[in-house]
């Protein structure tokens, strides 16, 4: 299975050991099936273009869109994610406003269903990096007035920056992700796979204490 580094949903640190609250749901889910996968980290265009040449099974955590789906089926929700404009806190701008996208620098990350939104809803898009930590100091900078960015993913990069007082964020949509699986691995299973790992997720997660959901303990932390 192909993934991408980004806390807090899947991280893979120098000893290879691998973690996260996307990637421990699917690790759960698998095993209580008996299965076996390994995980991949790679940037996160990579990991996609891959499962599309038939060269990995599945990318994990995706929220839906349509070219997604013309080559892979999205399963139940592995993670909770909300997209969220993010900008400096002396902002006066509204994100939510009519006339943002027509008068607004913006970015999102490479890859991302994001991006892809933004292109096709007609926004300035001046920033595309590689991940969280890039797209926000690109915003401290000053090089976009906002972004539009995974909530957690964002949150971790704020935290790990210092900079909690310097930003603030509006709620675009809710947008869960689950684990693409590729039409050519689907095609190889029998036809109760995907429900039943969609039942094995449902039983690996549970409610955080802030109010999301996070897994159910699955074991060590590495590929299996």
């Amino acid at each position: 299975m192909m993934t991408q580094q980004q806390a807090p949903y899947n991280l893979e640190d120098r000893q290879g050991r691998q973690s996260g609250l996307a990637l421990e749901a699917v690790r759960c889910a698998l095993q209580r099936m008996g299965r076996q996968a390994q995980f991949q980290f790679v940037p996160w265009l990579r990991a996609q273009n891959t499962v599309k040449a038939g060269q990995a099974d599945g990318f994990f955590p995706a929220s839906r869109n349509a070219e997604r789906d013309a080559y892979a089926t999205l399963s139940a929700t592995v993670a909770p994610q909300q997209w969220r404009w993010y900008q400096l806190s002396s902002s006066t701008a509204d994100p939510l406003d009519a006339d943002f996208r027509n008068r607004s620098r913006v970015g999102a990350y490479l890859g991302s269903n994001m991006m892809q939104w933004l292109k096709q809803s007609g926004y300035m898009i001046y920033a595309a990096p590689y991940n969280h930590d890039q797209l926000l100091r690109m915003l401290l900078a000053g090089r976009v007035e906002a972004v539009l960015a995974s909530d957690l993913a964002m949150q971790e990069a704020i935290q790990k920056a210092g900079v909690d007082g310097r930003i603030r964020s509006t709620l675009q949509q809710d947008k869960p992700m689950g684990l693409y699986f590729s039409h050519q691995f689907l095609a190889t299973q029998t036809s109760d796979f995907l429900p039943t790992f969609n039942r094995e997720l449902a039983s690996c997660r549970k409610p955080l204490a802030a109010g999301g959901t996070q897994p159910a303990g699955s074991g060590p932390a590495k590929g299996i």
